[in-house]
This record gives structure tokens, sequence and C-alpha cells, in this order.
């Protein structure tokens, strides 16, 4: 389970950050995130790692909480994506989070893990159905 949780996770946070929140940051702020070849492979390669943290925390969560899969993928990416800003934010020291770039950047950030989110809950659905399928 946990392999597949992972290729699962990986394509769902690539899709979600690489397809969605890196070319949306680079139209918003070019400047930071220009649309290069190098910065897609760096989004690639952080979201990929990104991916195999989200699917372990999902089994541990699944195995330490005893709660099913799909409750456990909420709740670990939303305790990620909730856990990743605070230490952000403290770590900066920047506590101007009603400036309009910051709560741009959060807001999008947060569409990007919903985004996550439904991909992976579709993948695992379907990943589940069709393991139900072949136990017939």
């Amino acid at each position: 389970m946990l392999k597949r949780l992972i290729v699962f996770s990986i394509v769902s946070v690539n899709i979600g950050y690489t397809g969605f929140l890196f070319p949306l940051l680079g139209v918003l702020y070019p400047n930071r995130v220009p649309l290069t070849m190098y910065n897609l492979l760096a989004f690639i390669f952080i979201d990929t790692i990104w991916g195999i943290i989200l699917a372990t925390i999902i089994y541990f969560v699944i195995h330490i909480a005893k709660i099913n899969l799909t409750k456990a993928t909420m709740f670990s990416i939303g305790l990620t994506w909730t856990t990743f800003w605070l230490i952000s934010i403290l770590s900066t020291r920047d506590f101007n989070i009603t400036s309009i770039d910051n709560t741009m950047v959060i807001g999008v950030d947060g569409i990007a893990a919903l985004i996550t989110w439904i991909i992976l809950s579709r993948l695992i659905k379907y990943y589940m159905l069709l393991k139900r399928q072949h136990t017939r």
C-alpha cells in the first residue's frame, strides 16, 4: 500500500504544485519565480520529495490514529500545509500576513493543496474501487 500511495502522492503533488502553482507564481511574480526550465525541474524535484513525505505522513496517520485513508489524506495535507506556513512565518518573523503579496501566496498555495487533495483522493478512490473488483 505504501508504494502505491507514494506514487499517487507524487503525481498529485506535482499536478497541484508544479502544474498549477509554478505557472501561476511565474505569472504573478515573474521576478521571484521566473518560468525557466531550471525552475520547472526544481519544482518537479522538490514536489517529488514532498510527495514522498506526504505519503509517509498519510501512512503513519492511518496506522497511528486508526482512521481511514480518505480522512488521513485530508488531515495529512491540511497538517502539512499548516505546519509549512507556520514554520515559514515564524522563522522569517514576517507576521504581516495581511499584506496583499503574503496573503496571495498563502491563498494560492492553499488552492494548490486543495487541488493536490482532490487528485489524491480520486486516485485513492479509483485504487480502492479497482482493488475491490479484483477481490471479488
